[in-house]
This record gives structure tokens, C-alpha cells and sequence, in this order.
């Protein structure tokens, strides 16, 4: 609970998203339409999928682990608390006109059930085994479906903006990523990255 008071005071409204994801972990998200245009291509020996879609469709299905003991089921977490002053920062640019253009990392789990995730190529597929593939990609419609492992203000800076079911956000989603693999993929993106 006390988890929760304080994401509140981060997020405000925002924080509903969390508990939503905490309380509602795999059941289907009403009215949620799944579909995205994605490249689907391989990188470091994992599936990935490249998509843009609107921060407030995101916003439902993603989840953040946070590292604090409402999270410890799911260990390890490596997320530090959403930080209302960067925050308000994100959401008063973005209401500005501003945009990001570098992508929200997440992890889709599928729990490997077949039908969970599904990808239908658009027209023929005549490219070979290693080219990226173009198509629609059925996102999971539960809640709890996306870890954000990298842009978790970016995609927070969107909760209480108007803009939030108008614009799209690049994303770059990984499937079925192991718990270890993740920690690791936000370490290297925040720790090896330098700024230009």
C-alpha cells in the first residue's frame, strides 16, 4: 500500500496503470485494440519488434518494476521510482509540441502460449531468413503484458497529457525476455550508453 501512496504522489492518476497491472496481471484489457503495422527482425540472438502506437494503448498493457517490495515476486526489478520532477519536465514538453524520438524498450511476455502474440505478414514473404519482415503484430490485450525496460517517463510523461491518444511513440519490444536478460538490457542502456 505504501508503494502505491507514493506512486500516486509521483504519478497522480497516472498510477492506476501499476495497480491496474499488479492487481489485473494477465486478464484481458476491455475495448483494448491490439493491432500495430511492426517490422518484426532479429538482434543479439532475440525476436524483436519495431511499432509505433499511442502512449494512452501503452500505457495499459505496460507495467514497470519498480525495485521495492510490492515488486518481490517478480525479483530481480530494476527499475528506480518514477521521479515526479522529471516527470512534469516530460509532460509540460511534450504538451509544448515536443517529441522523443528514440524508442520505448519493453518486453513482451507471452507466457509462450501459442495464440498470445501473433504477427501476420503483410504480403508476400520473399525476403530471406535474416531480413526484417513487415507486418501487423496482435499485441497481448492483458494487463501486465509489456515491462518497460527502458522510457518509463517518456511513456508516464504522456498519462495526464491531451496528446496522449493522438500521437505515437517509436517502441522497440523484445519477447520473452528471461528475468536476468532484462536487468541486464537496462543496465547496458543506461549504464554503457554516453550522450552524443
Amino acid at each position: 500500500v505504501e508503494y502505491y501512496l507514493t506512486l500516486a504522489e509521483h504519478l497522480g492518476a497516472a498510477a492506476k496503470y501499476q495497480l491496474l497491472g499488479a492487481l489485473f496481471a494477465g486478464q484481458k484489457i476491455p475495448k483494448l485494440e491490439p493491432t500495430v503495422p511492426a517490422i518484426r527482425g532479429s538482434m543479439g540472438g532475440h525476436t524483436y519488434y519495431s511499432f509505433s502506437i499511442e502512449p494512452a494503448r501503452l500505457l495499459k498493457m505496460a507495467y514497470v518494476l519498480h525495485r521495492n517490495q510490492a515488486n518481490s515476486e517478480l525479483m530481480p526489478t530494476y527499475q528506480r521510482l518514477i521521479k515526479k520532477s522529471r516527470l512534469k519536465k516530460v509532460a509540460a514538453f511534450v504538451e509544448d509540441g515536443g517529441f522523443f524520438p528514440n524508442s520505448i524498450i519493453l518486453n513482451i511476455e507471452t507466457g509462450k502460449k501459442k495464440g498470445s502474440l501473433q504477427f501476420d505478414l503483410a504480403g508476400k514473404d520473399s525476403m530471406g531468413s535474416g531480413a526484417a519482415k513487415i507486418g501487423l503484430l496482435h499485441l497481448p490485450r492483458t494487463y501486465r503484458a509489456a515491462y518497460v525496460i527502458d522510457g518509463q517517463h517518456r511513456l508516464y510523461g504522456y498519462a495526464n497529457s491531451g496528446r496522449a491518444a493522438t500521437d505515437l511513440i517509436p517502441v522497440v519490444a523484445f519477447l520473452d525476455l528471461g528475468r536476468k536478460e532484462k536487468v541486464k538490457l537496462c543496465i547496458e542502456i543506461n549504464g554503457k550508453q554516453k550522450a552524443v
